[in-house]
Order: C-alpha cells, then structure tokens, then sequence
C-alpha cells in the first residue's frame, strides 16, 4: 500500500502542475485522490486474498481505513479550491472516481517525471512538503520490501532455491 503513495506521487504533481502552478492543495488533492484510486484496486486484492484465507481480517480493515481517510484528506484539500481546477469537488463519489482516473493518469507519465522528481525540477517552492512526503513514502516501501524478502528467506527450509 506504501507502494501506491510512491508510484503515483511523481505523475500526479506532474499532471496537477501541467498548466499551471494552482498551489500546495491542488498537488497534494491531486495526488491523495490518485493514490486513493490505486489503493482501491490493493484493496480489491486484499478482499479477494482475505476470501481466500491468505490475509486477516484486521489487515484488511485497516487497508480500507487507509483507503477512506486518504479518500477524505484529498476530497478536504480539493474543496479548499473552491471548484476552481479540480475533478470531483462536486462530492466524494465524483472525487474517488476521478481518482480511479487519476491513478492511471499518474502511472503513465511516472517514467518520464520521476528525473524531475529526484532533481525536484518537479516541484514549485510550496510542494517542498510533498517532496519529503514522497521520498519518506519511497525510503519506507524500500525498507518494508527488504524486510519482507529478509522475512521470506527466513521461512524457506534450508537448500531450496
């Protein structure tokens, strides 16, 4: 689920940034809604896990906590632009649908933002804050996939591949 926060963060500043600079709580709406569409989809798989008895009830309840409160952080940043420049601040079905949207929108121009992202060519003086949002969100989904191989390897018997 980290994952989703880091993927989607350089795409989405990139296509909130791309006419021009509307502010912090357009860039920070703008990626928490993509992330909400891409946490839908984890979620989707967690229920399809969880029916499946590979994951706990209490994860999956907190993944769909995670899901609703970045769903309501970006809605609530989205309706401080008073409808100017924003999808979906009509109501929160349109703000996750747009989401849905946004995540793939945010996916397709990571290759080419991420450069920008590390150089932080990508970012106007107020995105300072996202920018260590993002690289927090990066360095913790590295140390939780390390963790997890070390966790794995530790698991398999000894002599197998």
């Amino acid at each position: 689920m980290v994952l989703v926060f880091a993927l989607t963060h350089p795409g989405s500043i990139a296509f909130a940034n791309w006419d021009a600079p509307y502010g912090f709580y357009k860039d920070l709406s703008v990626w928490l809604s993509s992330a909400a569409g891409g946490l839908l989809l984890v979620l989707a798989y967690g229920v399809h896990e969880w029916r499946n008895g590979k994951l706990s009830f209490p994860n999956l309840l907190l993944a769909a906590i995670l899901v609703v409160s970045t769903a309501i952080i970006g809605y609530r940043a989205g309706l401080t632009l008073g409808g100017k420049m924003d999808y979906g601040s009509g109501n929160m079905v349109l703000f996750v649908i747009g989401g849905v949207l946004g995540f793939t929108l945010s996916i397709m121009p990571l290759p080419l933002s991420l450069p920008y992202a590390l150089t932080g060519e990508l970012y106007y003086p107020y995105d300072r804050p996202l920018l260590v949002a993002w690289l927090l969100t990066v360095a913790l989904a590295v140390f939780l996939g390390v963790a997890y191989v070390r966790v794995r390897k530790a698991e398999r018997p000894h002599g197998t591949g």
